[in-house]
């Protein structure tokens, strides 16, 4: 963080020790749109709002730290700790395989990592194809292969652990889930808060979301946060 952001990180903490919440998040709110992957931020946002008794938004915050950082251990037990009292709260679908892989990546190294890792290799190629070409041109070919081979290997693991998480969580007291798009369709399910479902499309306000159980239905998107929260 630069030495502003810091100064407002530190001036939410403050807030936040005094039992101040809602102010607390308002200052972490007002730096998260530059800092929306740091998962020290979205750990403390995910604490001001359990400490307001706003779970389905505590879970979307905690659950995003543990995206950019699956070794977040605070967060993890905090997350625990919020599902024990969601007790009526729907699971999301299975992780996908390649969702899996990425998150493990993750845990070793984030995606700027696994990138500037295939460069260095990159720039090792080039190097050794110099130094074949100009001074040693005994130099075996292999090398200079296996290096270019292992970069884009790197750049691909690097692709695999961009988060590609399609996971909302409900964040109102309730959801009621419509055969269509609209509030005169006929109710398929009511969902709690913290219930959790993957997004399959949208139209206009309204989200199409696949239940952990198999069912389909449109949602009021308002009622709705996407654990990865939209790219400017």
């Amino acid at each position: 963080m630069g030495t502003d952001l810091t100064a407002v990180a530190d001036s939410a903490k403050a807030l936040y020790n005094l039992g101040r919440y809602s102010e607390a998040l308002e200052k972490y709110q007002s730096i998260y749109a530059s800092q929306a992957e740091n998962d020290v931020l979205c750990y403390n946002m995910g604490n001001c709002f359990a400490r307001m008794g706003e779970l389905g938004e505590a879970k979307v915050f905690f659950e995003r730290a543990l995206i950019y950082a699956p070794n977040n251990t605070d967060a993890q037990h905090n997350l625990d700790w919020i599902n024990l009292r969601l007790t009526d709260a729907l699971v999301a679908p299975k992780e996908e395989l390649l969702q899996w892989i990425g998150q493990w990546e993750r845990s070793i190294l984030s995606t700027e990592g696994w990138t500037f890792l295939a460069w260095v290799f990159l720039a090792a190629t080039m190097v050794l194809l110099v130094l074949r070409r100009t001074k040693n041109r005994s130099l075996n070919w292999r090398w200079p292969l296996t290096t270019t081979v292992l970069a884009f290997i790197l750049l691909g693991m690097s692709y695999l652990s961009i988060p590609k998480i399609k996971t909302a969580v409900v964040v109102e007291r309730n959801s009621y889930g419509y055969s269509e798009p609209s509030s005169n369709s006929k109710r398929l399910v009511l969902l709690s808060e913290g219930s959790a479902g993957t997004i399959l499309g949208t139209n206009n306000s309204w989200v199409y979301v696949e239940l952990g159980d198999g069912r389909l239905a449109w949602f009021k998107g308002a009622e709705w946060e996407a654990l990865l929260p939209p790219k400017d």
